[in-house]
């Protein structure tokens, strides 16, 4: 009985690893007109890419109340996404891209840009 209670044990245990995490910029500048574009690239600790994550991307200015209305996240593969974002005002922003996927921790990463 107690073999039998650690296999089970040992089958529904799946610790959470950590995921890496690598956000580039595509644009050097963010306009106000167009989209702003990250890419992002999600990675596990051997570097192997990890498909079908989830990533939520938000946008505030950090000196006024307003957010990004509305963004998108385009999957590529190979543990690519494309993010767009529409930032609608001119100034600072903080951009923060959350990711899930199954077996991993959830990351988190902020990036302050300047909207010209």
């Amino acid at each position: 009985m107690a073999c039998i209670c650690v296999i089970m044990l040992a089958f529904l245990y799946q610790p959470y690893v950590p995921a890496s995490l690598q956000v580039q910029m595509e644009q050097k500048q963010f306009m106000v007109r167009g989209p702003s574009t990250l890419k992002l690239q999600l990675t596990d600790p051997d570097g192997l890419p990890i498909d079908e994550a989830r990533v939520i991307p938000s946008a505030h200015m950090t000196n006024m109340d307003m957010m990004a209305l509305h963004n998108r996240v385009v999957p590529h593969g190979h543990g690519i996404y494309e993010v767009n974002l529409d930032l609608s005002m001119a100034g600072p922003w903080a951009i923060t891209i959350q990711t899930q996927a199954r077996g991993f921790s959830p990351q988190q990463q902020t990036l302050q840009v300047n909207v010209l």
